[in-house]
């Protein structure tokens, strides 16, 4: 026995196509979105990533200007710089070198940096380096 043949009307054979096609055209529209999504976010990451360093850095370059202007000075506090909040950590000195070390944070972006100097008077930078934490 010969199995029936399903005969579809050419109107019926245009839908089915149709909607094949119409739902193929959503998903790689919903993939484009999404993509664009993580994109924009992603943006916003490093953006936020570029304020913490360039906050970071606003304070290490305090930091030095202090320290060579007040060798005793022992850092440990936190300043506003235009990009947001920083904070310099206590100043460590230790045989003619000085370490210093400064977070800024900007929408959950955390920059941590450790500056190592062999002078003060004018500050020679020996080392920056960016920490994962301190």
């Amino acid at each position: 026995m010969n199995p029936p043949h399903i005969h579809l009307a050419s109107g019926q054979a245009m839908i089915i196509s149709m909607l094949v096609l119409g739902a193929l055209t959503l998903t790689f529209i919903l993939i484009g979105n999404l993509s664009l999504g993580r994109a924009a976010q992603i943006h916003v990451a490093m953006e936020n990533k570029t304020l913490s360093e360039a906050a970071a850095t606003a304070c290490a370059e305090q930091a030095m200007d202090r320290l060579g202007r007040n060798a005793g000075y022992a850092g440990n506090e936190t300043l506003d710089v235009a990009d947001g909040d920083c904070h310099i950590r206590p100043i460590i000195a230790d045989a003619g070198t000085w370490t210093l070390e400064t977070t800024a944070t900007s929408s959950g972006q955390h920059t941590n940096y450790r500056v190592t100097l062999s002078g003060i008077e004018p500050p020679t930078i020996s080392s920056w380096t960016e920490l994962g934490g301190f």
